[in-house]
């Protein structure tokens, strides 16, 4: 694997080390809205291409799953004490990074329309909402899109 630029905040930065994610993505307050009931989560393969951004701080982070040229998924995982202020911030920091360092045109998100929580924080965040539809997964989800300023 090549080493790509990490890039460090006093809050997150970006991490190559699977264990460590998926700690934070399997604790038992975390799992359940990222696996959607599909079970443990594992980012290892994931994690081996410089392709797929992952950040991590105390209270979680985020991957940024190459999808195209310049265009990521997002899909961030924080424990309940990284929540709200902590969380906002990180994800600020994170999305100008993806942005500014690693020269993302567009970042998406697909968050479950029962999520009420997140899909506030998605809006917080400056991401535009592209509507409600039926997921790959089955379930509705209101698609999120942030382009480049």
């Amino acid at each position: 694997m090549a080493t790509a630029p990490i890039i460090v905040s006093e809050i997150v930065s970006r991490t190559y080390d699977a264990d460590a994610i998926n700690a934070v993505c399997n604790h038992p307050d975390v799992l359940p809205t990222l696996s959607l009931g599909h079970g443990e989560i594992d980012v290892s393969d994931l994690i081996e291409s410089d392709r797929n951004i992952f950040f991590l701080g105390e209270h979680g982070g985020a991957m940024f799953h190459w999808c195209a040229p310049g265009v990521y998924a997002a899909h961030d995982f924080f424990m309940p004490d990284g929540r709200g202020r902590w969380a906002l911030h990180a994800s600020r920091f994170m999305l100008d990074t993806m942005f500014g360092g690693y020269r993302a045109r567009l970042i998406w998100a697909e968050t479950p329309t029962d999520n009420r929580a997140c899909r506030m924080f998605n809006r917080w965040l400056g991401f535009k909402s592209e509507g409600v539809s039926r997921s790959p997964g089955g379930y509705d989800a209101e698609y999120f899109v942030m382009e480049a300023r």
